[in-house]
Order: C-alpha cells, then structure tokens, then sequence
C-alpha cells in the first residue's frame, strides 16, 4: 500500500510556505482575508454504504 501511495498517488508536490505564511498573517488581523476550504455535507442515503463507511444516522 505505501509503495502504492508513493509511486502512484502522489501526482504534486508543491511548496505553499508563502501561502501559509500569508493565512497566518491574515489570522493575526481580523481574517477579513483568509482562505479556507469550502467544505460541503456529504449526505449517504444508501444503508448499505452507510454501514460500510460506518455511518451512524443522528436523531433529533
């Protein structure tokens, strides 16, 4: 599996210090701009996949 992941799926590596150094900066301030990822809910209908990612559903 490790020789999968560092032969096959690493496609990219990229250096983002600068950008990392930027959000820090950004954090300091008021995080009028800051960059953060757009994060979606995944909703899983299907039982099956549900059990197999070891979903449990939530009740109110």
């Amino acid at each position: 599996m490790l020789g999968a992941y560092a032969k096959n799926w690493i496609v990219n590596i990229e250096d983002i210090s600068d950008f990392v150094r930027k959000q820090r900066q950004n954090i300091k301030s008021d995080c009028a701009e800051l960059i953060t990822a757009r994060e979606t809910v995944y909703s899983v209908f299907n039982s099956e996949m549900q059990q197999k990612l070891r979903l449990s559903a939530w009740t109110e």
